[in-house]
């Protein structure tokens, strides 16, 4: 019996499961000891694998955090940050797809309790593996905002700034969440109190950028 052959077959498959497992690692080793557990030892033992197999998959630490943040389902993709039909998101005015936009990404945020464990350490650390997370976290967001300025003439304010603030308010309150009941007197624990940030970022949306 050709055995060789048998081998050669199942080498892809086992190549892509321990690439799996590896990007698996990554995520619990994160979430339970942040980011200066995560080394090549750490993960590959976490992961049950020799540690040169980082290096052959990944080229290293920094790319296989780099396929984590990409393949692990760490970051909301487009269409998720568009709400699920892009047709639908496209015929709204440039102020409701920012409004639509932005609540989407604050659902999709508290929807991922490994990513806000994630952002927590993230405001702690910062070095190449919080970098590697963040080229593709900023790759995903120039490809959205390619999406929203699709076929609309942009308002004339400070995008990039304006953009900055909303990012950094939702960040700062789904990590504020993990740790804390209450916040300015907001029960975070309670899913009223999310309607009503929900609402008020809208409002600042609209006011910023106006109506249309």
């Amino acid at each position: 019996m050709d055995t060789s052959h048998s081998r050669a077959a199942r080498a892809p498959k086992d190549r892509e499961a321990t690439k799996r497992r590896l990007i698996a690692a990554v995520g619990r080793v994160l979430a339970r000891q942040g980011f200066r557990a995560v080394g090549v030892n750490t993960v590959a033992r976490e992961a049950g694998v020799d540690k040169v197999l980082i290096y052959r998959y990944f080229d290293g630490l920094p790319g296989l955090v780099a396929a984590f943040s990409r393949e692990g389902d760490f970051w909301p993709d487009v269409d998720e940050l568009a709400g699920g039909d892009r047709q639908a998101f496209l015929a709204l005015s440039f102020t409701e797809r920012m409004v639509a936009a932005s609540r989407n990404y604050l659902r999709a945020i508290r929807s991922r309790p490994l990513t806000q464990e994630i952002l927590s350490w993230r405001f702690l650390e910062h070095n190449e593996l919080t970098e590697a997370l963040d080229t593709t976290r900023a790759e995903v967001g120039q490809d959205f905002l390619e999406l929203v300025a699709t076929g609309v003439a942009l308002p004339p304010v400070d995008l990039t700034a304006f953009r900055a603030l909303i990012g950094a308010a939702i960040h700062h309150l789904v990590v504020r969440e993990l740790h804390e009941p209450n916040f300015a007197g907001l029960p975070l624990d309670n899913p009223a109190s999310w309607d009503r940030l929900e609402a008020m970022i809208g409002r600042i949306i609209r006011g910023a950028l106006g109506p249309e």
